[in-house]
């Protein structure tokens, strides 16, 4: 069971890893979100993005849940999540939301 014990301790990693980028939504923003959500005519992905954001919420309103109930609820990847926190934290509410640009490699070199 060596393996096993491996695959947690990277998650434990992981988890740590991504609590540095804190959701904290304005009730504003959680009110945008739950009303994207409510409607159900966005693309699949900014509705996955946008139940990431309400579930992360540290603020008194949100639920404040970790990486890992997200990713098992949602059904979802770890990075996706990481991927959500960072840019919220980084690039603002709009931005999480805004289409990737044409040639946008989301911060990968180009093979």
């Amino acid at each position: 069971m060596v393996a096993s014990g491996y695959a947690e301790a990277i998650m434990a990693a992981k988890e740590i890893s991504v609590k540095k980028y804190i959701v904290r939504l304005s009730g504003e923003e959680r009110e945008q979100l739950e009303a994207l959500i409510r409607k159900g005519k966005s693309a699949a992905q900014r509705l996955l993005k946008a139940r990431i954001l309400l579930k992360a919420d540290v603020s008194e309103a949100g639920e404040g849940w970790s990486d890992n109930r997200i990713i098992k609820a949602l059904e979802t990847s770890a990075s996706m999540v990481y991927r959500v926190r960072k840019q919220l934290v980084e690039e603002g509410f709009e931005a999480v939301f805004e289409p990737q640009r044409a040639g946008d490699t989301g911060g990968c070199a180009d093979f």
